[in-house]
């Protein structure tokens, strides 16, 4: 029996950590002391630097953990390991492609890592310098190898119209190819069914840039981490608070935090009306696993049809807009994969795959054949869509 493989592999979700020094040649003068570095003290301790704090550079360097050997895992975990001590793939463009080469990725597309969390910035205008200084940072570390590195640009989401205005610039940038929001209603609790989020949802339309949901750990800015007070659970581990992340224990923030941010936004996003009012809007959901999105259609198509009085808005059934202008993320180990792949709900077509390298939940190197060995029942077809079509079409990739 013959066994057809995928061709090609395209990382929908990797991670780039942001560069000890890199983004302050691209920092305005006046902002240049407080875009993200670190900075070494006399004592040799490495501390991370950003918009005025300063806080140990340690913990910031476990989310580059992985690849790491099981003994360095732990010393991170533990903040033992120094931001430079891990894998330099984590930050700098040629070990990077080294790293893909080992997983035999032809192309990944970059998230950032601590910087996920620009939206919790309170000084707008600082916000606004740090995003077009990683922006311009990225999309130069991505020239490395423009036929495979590609970034995702931040913007200021805490202003629509500042974020829009840097959405529609980074879409001029080479190299970039998608923006992304943290699922929070940052500004003033309003969820994503209001008006003041249409900028955002407007610039990424007519930019053809899709526009990812992807959350953060932190207890900053309005979401499940500060509504069900999980930034108030303390960590075993001696890593400590600090005064970037405001919580401690990523077990909780992350496990219940990022899925249940991310149901509450797909819901207003669905039914709330933001697809039908914008077409042309492509969303990807990120890194929250993806085996609850298929009951989650199910969930909202049932109240669509129960209360349709409470969606006006609405000319068709949630899930509908979903495969209509949405995809999903999966780790490649995800057992639920097959049965979103296999539901009308979502379909193979709307699943991508994601790495996660370097966090610390990385497989690598092995996250290629985890992949393989999920998605090794299904049609030919569907395989290679998983592994690198649907990425190619979501962010318009060149072959």
């Amino acid at each position: 029996m013959t066994v057809t493989m995928p061709e090609r592999f395209v990382d929908a979700d990797g991670h780039v950590l942001e560069h000890p020094d890199g983004m302050l040649q691209y920092a305005p003068p006046e902002y240049r002391d407080r875009i993200w570095h670190v900075e070494t003290d006399a004592a040799g301790a490495d501390w991370v630097c950003f918009d005025g704090s300063r806080d140990p550079a340690n913990v910031f360097a476990y989310a580059g953990s992985g690849g790491l050997g099981p003994e360095e895992q732990a010393r991170a975990a533990a903040g033992e390991i120094r931001y430079a001590e891990i894998r330099p793939g984590a930050f700098e463009p040629v070990p990077r492609l080294a790293d893909l080469d080992a997983e035999r990725i032809d192309q990944t597309v970059l998230y950032p890592t601590n910087l996920l969390g620009i939206a919790g910035l309170r000084d707008l205008d600082f916000a606004i310098a740090q995003c077009r200084a990683y922006n311009d940072w990225l999309s130069d570390f991505c020239s490395a190898s423009p036929a495979r590195l590609f970034g995702v640009a931040i913007i200021p989401q805490q202003d629509p119209e500042a974020a829009a205005a840097e959405l529609r610039r980074a879409a001029t940038k080479p190299n970039l190819v998608g923006t992304f929001i943290r699922p929070n209603p940052v500004v003033e609790w309003k969820h994503f069914l209001d008006p003041v989020w249409d900028p955002i949802w407007r610039a990424a339309s007519d930019t053809g840039w899709p526009l990812g949901l992807h959350p953060f750990l932190a207890g900053d800015v309005p979401g499940a981490v500060v509504g069900l007070h999980l930034n108030s659970v303390r960590s075993r581990t001696g890593m400590t608070a600090n005064s970037q992340l405001n919580m401690d224990n990523i077990f909780y923030t992350q496990c219940i935090g990022n899925p249940v941010d991310m149901m509450t936004s797909l819901a207003f996003i669905l039914a709330g009306g933001v697809t039908e009012r914008f077409p042309d809007l492509t969303l990807i959901v990120l890194e929250t696993n993806g085996g609850w999105i298929t009951p989650w259609m199910e969930r909202l198509d049932h109240h669509y049809k129960i209360f349709p009085f409470d969606v006006p808005d609405l000319r068709m059934a949630p899930s509908e807009y979903f495969r209509r202008q949405c995809y999903v993320s999966f780790d490649a180990d995800e057992e639920t994969l097959t049965l979103a792949a296999d539901s009308h709900y979502v379909g193979a077509d709307r699943i991508i795959w994601a790495s996660d390298y370097p966090h610390p939940d990385a497989k690598f190197p092995g996250t290629v054949d985890e992949l393989l060995r999920n998605i090794a029942g299904m049609a030919p077809d569907a395989q290679q869509a998983i592994a690198a079509g649907n990425a190619d079409r979501l962010y318009r990739l060149p072959s």
